[in-house]
């Protein structure tokens, strides 16, 4: 029998239209196990991986108690679904735990292709798949300021494996706040990777996030920026339905079949054609949008690309 684990953090648990809940939900449906874990309670006890959390006996819907947490072995489980990371600062440590309890359990998503594709490097190096704007990485704000007031374009700088629109900067030419900008990103001992990253001017008719489960496309929509640069739901970003051309269309089934290579099968790709802006392949998003935009529940589509029937 399949018994799936979701790894989200804390902070997801009252939420019931989170991501997340809708596939919990139609896993349910099919008779399929699920248990829903907190990630940053990754344990272990001498040979042992555990995690605390709760099996789900019905809808997530229902509001989990949080002080009834029970605890698990991880290897009581056939397949892990990684939606969260957690805690940033101690990412490493769960990243090794998983990948020692993780010998014969099927991850939706590997964690190599968790590991690459949740910074901003990997992508930059697939010219023949897809393309990217210019980018360049430095805990250096000098080397980075340079870079932007050597040229004539706009840049967004931003850190390397951030999420949700948060310290995300566009950057003009002679604008006295970049260095300050820069500076704050790549920290007061200049220890940490900041990128900065061409500007898409195009960016202001829309971003679009294209769902790809098992290498198809299941869902797409668009994302346009409200009152700033960025088009992060949570930063005020509005939706809507949008269509895919032809182009487009062939476009992502070509990096879906790429991103199926490298163990990255549910994957939100957030695309101003031809450029791809990056990849969400921890928490793609975007299900409970879709169900708001259109109606559809895109869970049972998602399952069935991945075969988990």
């Amino acid at each position: 029998m399949r018994k799936v684990a979701f790894f989200i953090s804390k902070f997801e648990v009252d939420d019931t239209i989170s991501n997340y809940s809708w596939i919990a939900n139609e896993l349910l449906r099919r008779g399929i196990s699920v248990s829903l874990l907190l990630i940053d309670t990754l344990s272990l006890h001498k040979s042992q991986i555990n995690a605390s959390g709760w099996e789900l006996a019905n809808s997530t819907n229902a509001k989990l108690p949080f002080q009834q947490l029970a605890r698990f072995n991880v290897r009581e489980f056939t397949d892990f679904w990684i939606f969260s990371l957690g805690a940033r600062a101690s990412f490493l440590d769960k990243y090794q735990l998983l990948y020692t309890s993780g010998f014969g359990i099927n991850f939706i998503n590997s964690l190599e292709a968790i590991m690459h594709l949740k910074s901003k490097y990997y992508i930059t190096n697939n010219t023949k798949v897809f393309r990217h704007p210019e980018t360049y990485a430095s805990t250096d704000a000098d080397e980075l300021l340079n870079i932007v007031e050597s040229s004539n374009n706009s840049w967004i700088a931003k850190p390397p494996a951030g999420s949700l629109g948060r310290d995300v900067f566009l950057l003009q030419p002679g604008n006295s706040n970049n260095r300050v900008i820069l500076e704050n990103l790549c920290g007061s001992k200049s220890d940490q990777y900041a990128l900065v990253q061409k500007h898409i001017s195009e960016i202001e008719y829309g971003e679009k996030r294209v769902l790809i489960a098992g290498a198809n496309i299941v869902g797409h929509y668009k994302r346009l920026a409200t009152g700033d640069h960025r088009t992060n739901l949570l930063r005020g970003a509005r939706t809507e339905v949008c269509d895919l051309t032809p182009d487009e269309t062939a476009y992502c089934n070509q990096i879906g079949a790429w991103l199926r290579g490298i163990g990255a099968n549910y994957v939100g790709i957030d695309m101003v054609y031809p450029w791809v802006i990056e990849f969400n392949v921890v928490n793609p998003g975007g299900l409970t949008t879709i169900k708001k935009l259109t109606g559809e529940d895109l869970a049972p589509k998602i399952l069935d690309q991945l075969n988990l029937t």
